[in-house]
């Protein structure tokens, strides 16, 4: 858990659009199952949850800005910046829909989308919240190299793209009171894995007990990566879960690579993948 100073601490901002003193950083890849684990946690009555993740919320429209603070992020201690910590707090808060707020007015979390090389900022997000926890969402480099390669991402591009951001999660999970997750213990038993991460976040169920599940494509049917802010939202009842998760999408992603795709993707994440204790086959 990252702890702020108190001096200077949750920096207020607009009226009406404070958040709670504390935040979850949900560290991710894009297309590595984030999307589902943001909106279980978002489902509980105890958080807040964004509609933009948070890459978007802060840089917004100025796509090149974000591209250039991505490739940046590890080289500068944004958090000694208040200038650039307050402008996050400021700008994260503003992507929160009044509807939600009403809802869960005595919410005591925030949980952001922080994904792939924005973890980099973990930091200066934390400085802006009284406490503020990692959770590390990870995923074997197999399927995930897969689809970054179905992305648009050349293999070695997608090799190294894998390696950075891994390389940035574990120094994330090293964190004190970090959380450790895997997509693999998500697809396998998804009731199991909500009510998990629920006891060890210390949240509440919705009180219907349903979470929240946002419609995507998986596979083939999907090429490109899709805006947490659009699309089909449902609320499912956990036991309705499995019917909306694939249990064989990591395994179906795998055979789309012939062998030696797959023994060079693998050869090329070992080191990273082993910081997880991924092996060469359990995906």
């Amino acid at each position: 858990m990252q702890t702020a100073d108190r001096i200077g601490a949750s920096p207020p901002t607009r009226p009406g659009k404070a958040l709670p003193p504390n935040a979850l950083l949900l560290n991710c890849f894009g297309r590595g199952g984030s999307n589902i684990v943001w909106n279980i946690i978002g489902s509980s009555p105890d958080v807040l949850m964004p509609y933009r993740e948070w890459h978007e919320g802060v840089f917004g429209r100025f796509y090149k800005l974000r591209k250039a603070a991505c490739h940046i992020g590890g080289a500068v201690n944004w958090a000694s910046v208040p200038v650039f910590w307050r402008h996050m707090r400021a700008a994260t808060a503003e992507t929160v829909r009044p509807g939600e707020r009403n809802e869960k007015s005595q919410a005591r979390y925030v949980v952001l989308k922080v994904m792939d090389y924005y973890i980099a900022f973990d930091d200066a997000i934390a400085r802006g919240f009284m406490e503020a926890r990692n959770l590390v969402l990870t995923r074997h480099p197999l399927p995930m190299c897969e689809g970054l390669i179905r992305s648009g991402l050349s293999e070695a591009r997608a090799i190294k793209w894998y390696n950075d951001v891994t390389s940035l999660m574990f120094k994330a999970s090293r964190k004190r009171d970090a959380l450790s997750l895997r997509f693999e213990d998500l697809i396998q038993s998804p009731d199991t894995f909500v009510k998990s991460l629920y006891d060890a976040l210390g949240i509440a169920a919705a009180e219907d007990g349903r979470i929240r599940f946002k419609v995507k494509s998986f596979g083939t049917e999907r090429t490109t990566n899709t805006n947490a802010a659009t699309g089909e939202k449902l609320r499912i009842r956990l036991d309705e879960a499995p019917d909306h998760i694939a249990r064989d999408v990591n395994t179906r992603a795998v055979a789309r690579l012939d062998h030696s795709a797959r023994q060079r993707i693998w050869t090329g994440t070992r080191a990273t993948a082993e910081l997880f204790d991924y092996g060469g086959d359990n995906f």
